[in-house]
């Protein structure tokens, strides 16, 4: 005979029962209870959400309005250039890695140089035998940018950047004078108490030197300072750099014999000029110079350079022996090309549009062309390719020179001569 299940028995009246609830039903119950009470405490104050995030964010303190700017750097180091930092006691030897701040104190030996950027894109070139601090460096968080310099001793050539923001400032300070340099300035600085010389001269852009109560605007090509400390500023007009001709800027330079090959310099006559100061050098810098001459014409040919990469750069020099400013160095790359070709490089025509030279020919499909330092645009899937050159300068007698270059490096040149009525 079969059990049959047995009938819960209804509670008795006056008993108490207990229900078996786990841990996490009570977290949820909890968390739901939170939620509910956070959304109606948003919906009574909606800006309360924001005030904590901005606490959070703001890691507790006030805002200053300043953020955290990119850190000045050296860019180039060739010789003796020597480091304080702003808390430090001792000098250390100069190094890439390690950012400069205001405080910091920066000094070249008799064979030093050094090249250090800012956060607005001023670069300072610091010449041999030089001191300077580093006063600010600052970007504030609507892009405007305050940077200042103090010339300590010695001298400095300095460029400086397009700004972002108006507001901007670069200084340099040198003595009891101050230079607010505006944006795209070129110029340079130098600073010698023993010799009583304090002076700014600009080559690009423009200055305002500042000395007590007295402030004078310092134009492209003009020298401003003064030699009584006590004294006011006096400004003179200064001699200008000659224009860099040829080689052109990133020029490349092919021959099968490159120590052999000539390499001729050419710019442009400066009216004041009596003389010229060539230097060339492999080294941006100036560090180190392979050819220096003086002379009265204003052309060189040299020979004897070996495959590399070179920097050339002229000064003029007036009736007093007094030189300008170092015209902007231009780069070129000497290099060597095999005697056997395996790279095509045929010029099909040369077309004269008045000083225009139409260039048509064909090299290697995927092979990159120059012409007299110009880059083709185009060259066809086939290598086919059309070039316009920049108007020649003048009439007479020019060289064409036409460079390929594929994947595998090799390099073919061709020279053509053409003639300008």
């Amino acid at each position: 005979m079969s059990e049959e299940p047995e009938t819960p028995k209804p509670p008795r009246p006056g008993w108490e029962y207990w229900t078996t609830v786990s841990y996490r039903s009570v977290t949820l119950i909890a968390a739901a209870l939170l939620i509910m009470g956070l959304s109606v405490f948003l919906l009574l104050r909606p800006g309360a959400l924001d005030a904590v995030l901005a606490k959070l964010t703001s890691g507790g303190g006030e805002r200053t309005g300043v953020q955290e700017a990119p850190q000045a750097r050296f860019i180039n180091l060739d010789g003796t250039v020597r480091l304080k930092k702003r808390d430090a006691v001792q000098w250390v030897n100069a190094d890439y890695s390690v950012p400069l701040d205001p405080g910091d104190t920066v000094q070249t030996g008799p064979n030093g140089i050094a090249r250090i950027t800012f956060v607005d894109g001023t670069t300072y070139v610091v010449k041999p035998d030089t001191l300077i601090v580093i006063e600010q460096h600052q970007a504030l968080e609507n892009q405007t940018t305050k940077v200042a310099v103090q010339v300590a001793s010695g001298a400095v050539d300095l460029s400086t950047g397009t700004w972002e923001a108006p507001g901007s400032t670069s200084e340099v300070r040198f003595e009891n004078a101050v230079a607010r340099m505006q944006q795209n300035t070129r110029a340079a600085i130098r600073q010698d108490p023993n010799a009583n010389i304090h002076e700014i001269t600009v080559s690009e852009g423009n200055a305002a030197l500042r000395k007590g109560n007295q402030t004078i605007q310092v134009g492209p090509y003009e020298r401003a300072g003064f030699t009584d400390p006590q004294g006011g500023l006096n400004k003179e007009k200064v001699i200008a750099p000659p224009k860099l001709m040829r080689p052109r800027n990133l020029e490349p330079i092919i021959s099968t014999n490159p120590s052999e090959e000539v390499v001729r310099f050419e710019w442009g006559s400066v009216e004041q000029a009596r003389s010229y100061h060539l230097r060339v050098s492999n080294s941006p810098l100036f560090t180190s110079v392979l050819l220096d001459r003086r002379l009265n014409a204003t052309s060189f040919s040299a020979r004897g350079l070996q495959p590399g990469e070179y920097y050339w750069t002229v000064n003029a020099v007036d009736a007093k022996s007094q030189e300008s400013q170092q015209s902007e160095p231009n780069r070129f790359t000497l290099a060597e090309q095999a005697a056997a070709e395996q790279l095509l490089l045929v010029i099909d025509s040369m077309i004269q549009h008045g000083r225009v030279i139409e260039i048509v020919g064909r090299t290697e499909p995927g092979a990159t062309v120059t012409i007299n330092a110009e880059p083709v645009a185009y060259v066809g899937p086939d290598g086919r390719f059309k070039h316009f050159t920049s108007p020649l300068p003048s009439a007479g007698a020019h060289s064409i020179t036409i460079v390929a270059l594929n994947r595998r490096g090799e390099v073919v040149t061709r020279k053509k001569t053409v003639y300008v009525q």
